[in-house]
């Protein structure tokens, strides 16, 4: 992950990349773990890329 953040700029309507930092259930890091290794990935990339894939395919999903 690169060091040098950004962030949401409301006054130009600037939107760039951010860190972001959560915890998930003991279940959701034993498949993220399970996944990493089969793609041969670091757990942190693979959750990267888990989290930007399901965004695009569902970004208006509502509960």
């Amino acid at each position: 992950m690169n060091s040098k953040q950004e962030y949401d700029d409301r006054e130009t309507g600037r939107i760039g990349a951010v860190g972001i930092q959560f915890k998930i259930n003991a279940e959701s890091n034993a498949s993220l773990i399970h996944s990493a290794k089969i793609a041969e990935r670091p757990k942190r990339a693979e959750a990267k890329l888990r989290l930007q894939d399901h965004l695009k395919r569902f970004p208006n999903w509502k509960p």
